[in-house]
């Protein structure tokens, strides 16, 4: 229209410290569609990292985004990031193939931050066992809101181990298909963050749980910085199977201690429930 032409064009007519200051914020720093790219100008700016607040994230507008591969999305992701400092990626939901994440490593060395929103494709090519410390060695924080399917207490353990500069932790919908495999949360899950995230502050699961006192007690011993916890049991397939038992008042005055309210970090019920 003769209006988006004209704010196009008053766009290009701003100093490159104006469309900084746009490009720093928008919400969405790169889109498929007609914001893509509104001037070769802006384009340069976004090539700084620094320009970009070491961050960048992925919007899909419309519901056949959904169908888009990620492999042209993340080549032109790593266009804003020619000088490898990018250290904070957000992604929407997509076709997730068997090298994706290899690529993503290799195009964001510097990789600190990943969150995957509510992805449903992921899982389904490297459950997680790509996350692994020599991969992604500076990880801080993992947010992944569909963990469905493929997902074992193995895969989490080898997301989490050794990670000490790990602080948030993030997942949703973390169960397997299978009535009687261990898909979810279990005790060796939280022992493995007790001895390998010393610096965890927040902690959010949300589905299979299959964990007792001794797990819940090995997390607060050894994450002295976690500030937040949320332990939710709310499943698809695990509905007879998932609980969490707590049965030693120990455990909850360990929690009550820790400043944690019970009904928050189990909004399900306590101490103990199936």
């Amino acid at each position: 229209s003769p209006k988006m032409e004209a704010e196009k064009c008053g766009l290009i007519d701003l100093d490159d410290d104006s469309l900084l200051c746009i490009l720093q914020k928008l919400p969405v720093r790169l889109t498929r569609g007609p914001m893509l790219v509104v001037s070769q100008r802006m384009k340069t700016l976004a090539s700084s990292s620094v320009a970009l607040g070491l961050k960048v994230n992925v919007a899909f507008l419309a519901k056949s985004c959904k169908q888009k591969a990620i492999t042209p999305i993340l080549h032109a992701l790593a266009e804003l990031n020619k000088d490898g400092k990018i250290t904070d990626v957000t992604l929407g939901n997509h076709n997730w193939g068997s090298t994706s994440t290899k690529r993503l490593f290799k195009l964001f060395p510097a990789l600190e931050v990943i969150d995957f929103g509510a992805c449903k494709k992921v899982a389904h090519h490297h459950a997680l066992t790509d996350w692994n410390l020599p991969a992604v060695p500076q990880l801080r924080s993992f947010t992944w809101g569909w963990c469905f399917d493929y997902v074992t207490t193995r895969a989490l353990v080898n997301l989490v181990h050794g990670r000490e500069a790990l602080e948030c932790l993030v997942l949703g919908n973390v169960e397997g298909m299978g009535e009687q495999g261990c898909s979810g949360v279990s005790d060796e899950f939280l022992e493995e963050l007790g001895r390998s995230c010393p610096a965890l502050k927040t902690l959010s699961i949300q589905g299979d749980l299959r964990f007792t006192d001794r797990g819940v007690l090995a997390l607060l011993d050894g994450c002295k910085e976690l500030k937040k916890l949320v332990l939710k049991k709310s499943t698809i397939f695990h509905q007879r199977v998932s609980h969490v038992s707590l049965v030693e008042g120990s455990t909850c005055q360990a929690l009550i201690d820790r400043g944690f309210s019970l009904d928050k970090v189990l909004p399900n019920g306590v101490p103990h429930y199936v």
